[in-house]
Parts: C-alpha cells; structure tokens; sequence
C-alpha cells in the first residue's frame, strides 16, 4: 500500500472502532513494550518490528536488536500515523504497525526461480477460513494438479483468527523455498503421505518470518476425525491443509513425473540440510 492509502486505511479502521488502541493486551505476536534499553532489548518481535518498520521508513536493518536507529524510525512511524512520539512500542503504536504494514504488497510474478523444480501458487483471502485452489506447475509452469487449501490458523480466546506473525496463526504470505520430506510420524494429524516444507522465506511477510521467526510450515493432509471431503477442512497451525488424496497425488506427481527427491524428514532442524527443490507462492487476492 501507498503512504496515503495506509492512512485511508488506518483513519476508516478507526472510525470503525478496528483498533484496539485503548487496550493494555499487545496484539500477537507482540507481548511487551520494546524501546532502547540496557542491556539492549532482542527477540523474534524485535526482528518483526524491523521489518515492518522498514515498510514505512526504509533501510532500516533488520537485525532482531532494538538500537538507536530502530528507536529513531520508530519516532519517525510514530509521527507519520499522529501517534505520541515516544520511540516506544506501547499498545497503540504496535496495533498501528499490524493494521498499516502487516499487508506485505507480494504479487505473484507468474515464474518459477531458476534451479527449482516445482511450484506450488496459494491464492488467499483476509479471511482463511475461505478455502480457495490451489496450482502445482512443473519448472515450465506446466499445470500438474490444482486442489483444495486452507491456511487459516489458530484462533484467539475471543474467537478472532491469529494473524500471520504469530507462532500459531495464518499461513505467512510471500514466496519460500519448498522441499518434499518423508511422512510425519503423526498421520492422524499430518496424515499418511509425505509433506512439503517451507525452508526459507524469500519475499515478502516469508521473507521476514520463515525461518528465523516461524518454523514447521507444511503442505499435508490429516486423518480428521468426524471429517468428510464435503466439509471445510480443520484449522491448523500455520501449514497448509489440502485433502488427503490431493496430498497423495502432489507428492506422486513430484517422484514420479519431476525426479524429486523425498527427503529423510527433518522436523524443522535448522540449518535444514538440503538443498530446496521448489518454491511456495501464497498471495493475498482481496
């Protein structure tokens, strides 16, 4: 979004009461004021913070590691959107950050990076609890299968979605590496066949979350129970869900028509120890 329409959007959010300003509880995934301090403040929210400032005031530095330079960007965000220049992240201003900068702008630029075999493109909603279809295409971008997604994830005790930069939340947006891992141990949650792992994040919000911040971001299926192929399918906690014989027939069309290999699963060991065979674009379309 453009500076004027991140104000558009903040000031009609306001007016529909959308924020939560006059809160004491920090939306996820922060949980604690951040401001210069000794010894110096770090973390997973700090990293967040970084890259969602940068989006407003760039070059900032990404570096999970609340300095000089973070606090000034922050005054300046804090003065761009009329909130108390204090250079601390309170309630208000982290709410700001989320509602005006949690949008990463990723399009899908309808290619496949050199060197990968396969991707796998997942339209999505603001809403993720809309299931929409999902493409897999070949390294000639080829179509080989579209199916059925979700990415919604964990909800909050009021009942409203996680978003995104939360442990438990929504799929993240953006383009990331993706590899084909044997079987989870799991198959009533995972399910029977093997699953597909985002590595690392290369654009967007995935660039920021996977996976220094988030990890164990999967394609898979379950063995839902009381579930049927007619009904949504469950939330999880960040992966993407498809029906079981969708999953069974990715992972068959990766071996048997891509020579993809299936890789000894890793269970989110980092640094993860091979080298990525395709990439998962998840674009936001509304």
């Amino acid at each position: 979004m453009t500076h004027l329409t991140k104000i558009v959007v903040l000031v009609i959010s306001l007016l529909l009461g959308l924020t939560v300003s006059q809160s004491t509880t920090y939306p996820c995934p922060f949980y604690r004021s951040l401001s210069l301090a000794s010894p110096v403040v770090s973390g997973d929210d700090v990293i967040i913070l970084q890259g969602l400032l940068a989006r407003s005031v760039p070059d900032l530095p990404i570096s999970g590691i609340f300095d000089e330079f973070t606090e000034v960007c922050l005054m300046k965000y804090q003065s761009m959107y009329n909130i108390a220049i204090t250079g601390i992240l309170d309630v208000n201003t982290a709410n700001s950050i989320l509602l005006t900068n949690g949008d990463d702008g990723y399009t899908d630029n309808g290619q496949i990076p050199p060197g990968f075999k396969y991707k796998v493109h997942v339209p999505v909603y603001r809403n993720r609890s809309i299931e929409t279809t999902a493409t897999l295409y070949d390294d000639q971008l080829n179509v080989l299968h579209s199916f059925t997604v979700r990415t919604e994830g964990q909800l909050n005790t009021d009942g409203s979605a996680m978003n995104q930069f939360c442990g438990d939340g929504a799929t993240p947006t953006g383009l990331m590496t993706f590899d084909l891992n044997s079987a989870e141990p799991d198959p009533a949650a995972f399910g029977p066949y093997p699953v597909n792992r985002a590595v690392q994040g290369i654009a967007g919000n995935a660039f920021l979350l996977i996976s220094n911040v988030r990890d164990g971001i999967l394609m898979h299926t379950g063995q839902w129970t009381g579930w049927n192929p007619s009904m949504p399918m469950p939330n999880s906690h960040g992966c993407v869900h498809g029906h079981p014989e969708d999953i069974d027939t990715v992972w068959n069309i990766l071996t048997s028509n891509l020579n993809v290999y299936v890789r000894n699963n890793t269970f989110g060991a980092l640094p993860y120890l091979y080298q990525p065979q395709g990439v998962l674009s998840i674009e936001l379309i509304d």
